[in-house]
């Protein structure tokens, strides 16, 4: 019997792109979503789709248990889906997780492997998905709930705009390079950088549905291959646009007097400015997973699309 996979969180842009790609690898797909958001970037083609809550228990085990899904997975998980998911799903083999590689910042050392110290908050970590992946590891050893977690690095790829060097995904930052404005950003060209592109952060999920025993209650780095410069990246984009804009440098507080509309501080700028290197090597050697792009490529590919779509 082919294996039947459930995905909450199915029109977004994970979420889609595994439905996707399971779909294709043969596998018996169910997507969950709300029903207020589309994913136009992706065929659903061979996707049961079906719309409610997924905090909802009365849906949860009215609708999605009777599937008896092999394979649960959450996109964007709360620590309240780990109890739900174990009321529910008792019988279920594997439970995917999307977490991030923000757990680990600021990074002790580079690159960071699974092994970086991370249930510790610190001023920048993203602390909530600290605690929801120490819960459910916690209830793996205690109860055999059968998490892995999934931490992808900074997402890029068609679907939103690309991270720029203000800290935010803000379109004026490439409207103002395409147009060759000036622009003033923090010195951060030293700063290293590993985003990873959607299309290849989905297919590691893919990867794991035929790994059911080797990945549980384990955690799996994704991203691209290698980090790099965000001057680098900076050069990338300007090459793609053609951009003649003037580059200056300015202290963060100036910054956000001059850009107040698009600059945050707190997981925002702050963040930029941390280094983003990471060894996914663990996921290479378990999963057979193989990034396909590197950053500069998901970037030209996002500001592609942007294009094409006339918001750039």
């Amino acid at each position: 019997m082919k294996k039947r996979v459930l995905i909450f969180g199915a029109t977004g842009e994970l979420g889609g792109r595994i439905a996707r790609l399971a779909a294709d690898a043969g596998y018996e797909v169910y997507g969950v979503s709300t029903g207020t958001r589309k994913n136009d970037l992706v065929d659903f083609s061979g996707v049961k789709m079906l719309q409610g809550n997924k905090y909802d228990n009365g849906f949860l085990q009215n609708i999605c248990a009777p599937l008896k899904p092999n394979v649960i997975m959450d996109t964007v998980p709360k620590t309240e889906s780990v109890d739900l998911y174990m009321k529910n799903f008792p019988f279920v083999s594997n439970v995917f997780f999307c977490s991030s590689t923000g757990t680990y910042v600021p990074l002790q050392s580079l690159p960071a492997t699974e092994q970086h110290p991370w249930m510790v908050e610190t001023p920048c970590n993203f602390y909530f998905h600290c605690e929801r992946d120490a819960y459910s590891l916690k209830m793996y050893h205690e109860k055999d709930f059968p998490v892995t977690i999934f931490r992808p690095t900074n997402i890029i790829g068609p679907a939103r705009v690309p991270l720029d060097l203000w800290g935010n995904r803000s379109i004026r930052f490439y409207k103002m390079l395409k147009a060759g404005q000036p622009l003033v950003i923090p010195r951060c060209e030293d700063i290293m950088l590993q985003s990873g592109y959607n299309w290849d952060l989905a297919s590691a999920f893919v990867l794991a549905i035929g790994k059911p025993d080797a990945v549980r209650g384990e955690i799996f780095n994704i991203s691209c291959k290698r980090a790099i410069p965000l001057g680098r990246y900076l050069k990338t984009a300007m090459e793609y646009l053609k951009s003649s804009s003037e580059i200056s440098h300015a202290e963060p507080e100036e910054l956000q007097k001059l850009y107040p509309d698009e600059i945050c501080m707190h997981w925002g700028l702050d963040f930029l400015l941390l280094h983003m290197c990471f060894d996914i090597s663990k996921a290479e050697k378990i999963l057979g997973y193989s990034p396909a792009r590197t950053t500069q490529e998901g970037l030209i590919k996002t500001l592609e699309w942007l294009e094409s779509t006339g918001q750039l």
